[in-house]
């Protein structure tokens, strides 16, 4: 299925919705949402239509038709319903099925769920309720679904990191956050916001997220720190120089490795990894 175009009616499973939203929220500039599309909260705070885009929050089905094209955030508002709702089917391997009741399925567009996340890519869109020929009934609302685990930490940020979201920072000894920016070095996390000086960072310490590349990245590879970009870069292993002695497979001397891509990657376009601090790499494990 694709995302829609239009306005539907959505089937609803039971009685009806279990509640609206005791307040509307504002869309997002140029933001068009459809009746009958699944939408989500980006990291302004707007609503925009559910897409594969895990740094969004699906909070509910839009029983509304606005279109805010030319308009600035918030010129227009919809309050979200949640409830149990019928959306499109994946296909083959990806296709959610009676196995998965009860799990989380994920957002492929605003009409379409799938079984799995494609590696971090997908936010959550809710609770598998059922299967059937009229598609997937998904609970959807508020309410955080449990699904791939991540834990962010808030912290002020001690610069403009306004042009700084999705790479990583680290604490500058003020509890402030600031740019990673020394090749390899012990990074808090990744950004997940685009914070100016003073205002409020979102750091992602462990769990799925979207990072820039600053490399040629393949899925898999351990990833460390570029200078001066905070962008991602193949980890590099501990010294081989045997000139020195102890300098042989120095576990010091490898960068400090932050994660785990899930995903290919090439310099200065976004990619997945898994969050997951491990430390120096060695040459060879000991």
């Amino acid at each position: 299925m694709t995302a829609l175009g239009y306005s539907i009616d959505r089937k609803q499973m039971g009685l009806g919705p279990v509640l609206s939203l005791g307040f509307a929220i504002g869309l997002a500039a140029n933001a068009v949402i459809y009746k009958g599309s699944l939408v989500a909260i980006n990291q302004a705070g707007n609503l925009v239509p559910a897409s594969a885009d895990a740094s969004l929050h699906v909070v509910g089905m839009s029983d509304d038709e606005k279109d805010n094209t030319g308009g600035s955030a918030g010129d227009l508002s919809i309050a979200p319903r949640r409830g149990v709702y019928y959306l499109a089917n994946s296909s083959s391997t990806d296709a959610v099925t009676d196995a998965d009741i009860g799990r989380p399925c994920f957002v492929v567009d605003d009409n379409t769920v799938a079984r799995t996340s494609n590696g971090g890519a997908r936010p959550i869109a809710g609770i598998v309720e059922g299967v059937d020929g009229f598609g997937v009934a998904v609970s959807v609302g508020v309410k955080p679904a449990a699904g791939d685990a991540a834990l962010d930490l808030l912290y002020p940020a001690g610069a403009d990191l306004s042009a700084a979201q999705y790479l990583f920072v680290k604490l500058n000894g003020s509890s402030q956050v600031v740019l990673a920016a020394t090749a390899g070095e012990a990074a808090l996390g990744v950004l997940q916001n685009a914070p100016a000086s003073g205002a409020i960072a979102r750091v992602r310490v462990f769990g799925v997220s979207k990072i820039i590349a600053g490399d040629t990245i393949a899925d898999g590879a351990l990833l460390a720190t570029v200078v001066t970009t905070g962008r991602a870069k193949n980890a590099v292993t501990g010294r081989t120089d045997t000139s020195d002695a102890g300098a042989s497979n120095d576990a010091l001397a490898g960068s400090f490795v932050m994660g785990r891509a899930l995903a290919d990657g090439t310099d200065g376009n976004p990619t997945t990894m898994l969050v997951q601090p491990l430390g120096a790499v060695p040459q060879t494990a000991q």
